[in-house]
């Protein structure tokens, strides 16, 4: 990431994406360009992946 002006400039955290922008937080620790395109598919992904991975543990 780059600081532009007290703002960071940073590219999205998505793999299919290459979208830039400019991550106005005040922590500085925007990861997606929009948390409704990239970062919602991001997580809904991993949660899956998770889940999947959890049917074949035993429970008990």
């Amino acid at each position: 990431m780059k600081r532009t002006e007290g703002h960071v400039a940073g590219s999205c955290g998505a793999d299919t994406c290459a979208l830039r922008f400019l991550d106005r937080s005040p922590a500085h620790n925007r990861r997606w360009c929009s948390m409704a395109r990239c970062g919602n598919r991001t997580k809904v992904r991993l949660h899956q992946a998770r889940a999947r991975g959890s049917e074949h543990t035993p429970r008990g």
